[in-house]
């Protein structure tokens, strides 16, 4: 039970992998080989004209996702993808947003990852999330504050997809990792979460609501 686990985990770190690293990794290595995987992942993307494709991924390639969905394949190159999630839950975002980040409903084991001005990191399951910073417990009933305007970057730290086609991943994981690095360090120390990046000060902010058209 404990290696189909950890197969599962290691599938859904590599296709979020791909999702939160560009197209860096691919202009270095352009023979990288497309990834296929097999159905049951189902998943939301959202693009920035307003559009939405439900489905399963079909193909990962290094500059664009193909979704297998119930109107027939769609192609997405990365460049033109918002936003990709999974019930509701991101595990990808393309935008600057607190709203995102005050959304967010968190659940065991995952927790926000802060970056403040000062260089330190914050993690953990906050009190709560205002307009205007996060409260943490520290001991009994004192708590830290940290204001919106100390904060760099917020990180949601979430669980790997539900998704049994993320298994498929298990050989193919090595070789998409070692064109993205630096998502290899965070995936493998982030105790089986992902790491979506939600607010980054230097990033103009986006609040706007998104909802996929009926």
């Amino acid at each position: 039970m404990r290696k189909a686990l950890s197969r599962w985990a290691w599938g859904a770190a590599a296709a979020i992998a791909v999702l939160h690293c560009g197209v860096a990794g691919a202009q270095s290595h352009h023979r990288a080989k497309p990834v296929r995987v097999p159905p049951n992942t189902s998943m939301t993307f959202l693009k920035k004209d307003g559009s939405c494709v439900e489905g399963r991924i079909a193909k990962i390639e290094p500059k664009a996702l193909t979704i297998q969905s119930q109107s027939g394949a769609v192609t997405l190159s990365r460049p033109d993808l918002l936003q990709a999630s999974q019930a509701g839950s991101l595990v990808f975002s393309a935008r600057s947003s607190w709203a995102d980040v005050e959304a967010v409903h968190l659940r065991l084991p995952e927790a926000f990852e802060l970056r403040l001005r000062s260089g330190k990191v914050v993690k953990g399951q906050p009190l709560r999330i205002t307009a205007d910073g996060f409260v943490f417990k520290r001991i009994a009933w004192l708590t830290t504050r940290y204001a919106k305007n100390q904060i760099v970057t917020v990180d949601y730290l979430r669980v790997k997809p539900d998704a049994d086609g993320f298994d498929y991943f298990t050989q193919t994981a090595p070789a998409l990792l070692f064109f993205y690095p630096e998502s290899y360090d965070r995936l493998k120390n982030d105790e089986g979460r992902i790491p979506v990046r939600l607010y980054d000060a230097v990033q103009k902010e986006d609040d706007t609501v998104l909802q996929c058209p009926h």
